[in-house]
């Protein structure tokens, strides 16, 4: 019997930096075991390139175009304040659904994106998102846990080492035929690399083949580094007694790019590195060793949960467990003022659907969403086709090729069905905004996300 869920996910991690899925490093021992001890997803794909759409839609099961969150920051004219988009409160949370029935929920994360004004803290009883390192997210679980071990518990920690700034250990780095004290980044700060970021957008700086190899050096050197950090958590649920009654998950809520398509960083674009992230589950009396190849979405793990807790809900979705066809489509978004982009993947193809919009009144449309900007504004809208099977980098783009035209617009079908389902006219009003306090544009400067 399932009385409990840990339920962790890695930001930044993607899947092809993981070696259960065949990266040659070996950089996530312990993730390596939970897969086959469990059920590894080989094509599990996030919602959306960064954190804050992508965890939201883990946490209620539904899209970002359906939630309202986003966006990122937004500086008002002529004020100092900061905003951004939160989750509407109309839309019911994983953590809201299992304490309804009964379950205790905390939440121990260490990202500025996902604090309390996001809306994410509903139902989780303590949220705390400045809960530090991975050692001290680890410390507060441990404690949080052995305070009731007789109440069923969902756990939800989210652990930001694999951000950047790297900072892995010097053996790690070693491991990997690197040398952490002569690394191009070793002083780099997460502002270094945010201006880095831009310099390269810009065309002002170019990475040398040498430094991008010292780069992934750094960040392969922090996912060994932090997959240590998911063995010390797995200890815990040893150390207390209930390793065999509680199911565990682990992802990452988005990629990592690496030049593959001219940038650095995350939540630019939709490509594989940065929505492909690894998805591994344990749950007692489940199956051991298990890989399913059939594309899936983490806006599914909510009901996942759900159904492996044997918890009543009304959240969307379908338990990643259940059979599906490889011809399954899968979907994914992303917004940046007034560009809105999305992707659906089915079978060996996929298609991304870019809409640039020229709001009439020279604003960028911040306070409507992407059907009302649809609706009312001009725009341009481009497109690219890959077929996934032969090119799995997202290299040779087919949309212009006429005899793939049939495929093109078999996928656009595919994304106005998309729009059509998860859209709700109640929502269909733009995102809910709130004032970021201070401090947390403070930290959000710290990440490199504020100049």
């Amino acid at each position: 019997m399932v009385r409990g869920v840990l339920f962790i996910t890695i930001d930044c991690l993607r899947a092809d930096h993981v070696s259960a899925y065949g990266y040659d490093r070996a950089t996530t021992p312990t993730i390596d075991r939970l897969a086959r001890e469990g059920v590894l997803w080989e094509n599990a794909f996030s919602a959306a390139p960064w954190t804050k759409p992508s965890v939201s839609s883990i946490l209620t099961g539904h899209y970002p175009i359906h939630h309202g969150a986003f966006e990122g920051i937004k500086r008002s004219k002529g004020r100092r304040t900061v905003t951004t988009d939160v989750l509407i409160d109309t839309i019911p949370t994983l953590a809201e659904t299992c304490a309804a029935a009964g379950w205790r929920c905390a939440a121990f994360i260490n990202n500025a994106q996902l604090g309390e004004f996001s809306g994410l803290a509903r139902g989780f009883d303590p949220y705390d998102p400045a809960a530090g390192k991975a050692d001290r997210i680890i410390e507060s679980f441990d404690k949080w846990i052995r305070s009731d071990v007789d109440t069923p518990a969902l756990t939800y920690l989210h652990f930001l080492e694999a951000h950047w700034p790297y900072k892995p250990r010097r053996r790690h780095i070693a491991a990997f035929g690197g040398n952490r004290d002569t690394n191009f980044f070793r002083d780099f700060s997460a502002r270094d690399f945010g201006k880095l970021r831009k310099a390269i957008s810009r065309n002002e700086f170019r990475l040398t083949d040498g430094q991008l190899e010292e780069m992934i050096q750094m960040y392969d050197g922090a996912v060994r580094r932090l997959d240590g950090k998911v063995k010390k958590a797995l200890e815990v649920l040893k150390s207390v007694g209930i390793e065999d009654e509680v199911a565990v998950f682990v992802t990452g809520d988005h990629g990592e790019e690496f030049m593959e398509h001219g940038m650095i960083g995350h939540g630019q674009s939709l490509y594989d590195e940065l929505i492909h992230v690894p998805l591994v589950a344990r749950v007692p009396g489940g199956a051991r060793g298990g890989r399913r190849s059939e594309p899936v979405s983490l806006v599914d793990i909510p009901r996942t949960i759900l159904a492996t807790a044997g918890i009543e809900g009304d959240l969307p979705g379908r338990s990643l467990f259940e059979e599906r066809s490889s011809n399954d489509p899968v979907f994914a978004e992303l917004r940046i003022r007034n560009r809105y982009a999305q992707i659906v993947r089915q079978g060996r193809w996929k298609l991304h659907r870019r809409f640039k919009f020229t709001p009439t009144n020279g604003d960028v449309g911040r306070n409507l969403s992407p059907a009302q900007m649809l609706r009312t504004c001009p725009y341009e809208v481009t497109h690219e086709l890959y077929d996934v099977e032969t090119d799995p980098r997202e290299r040779d783009d087919l949309a212009a090729d006429a005899k793939h035209r049939r495929v093109l617009s078999d996928l656009e079908c595919e994304l106005d069905r998309f729009w059509t389902e998860n859209v709700p006219t109640e929502t269909d009003v733009g995102g809910v905004e709130t004032e970021i306090d201070p401090c947390v544009v403070e930290r959000l400067r710290d990440l490199g996300y504020i100049e």
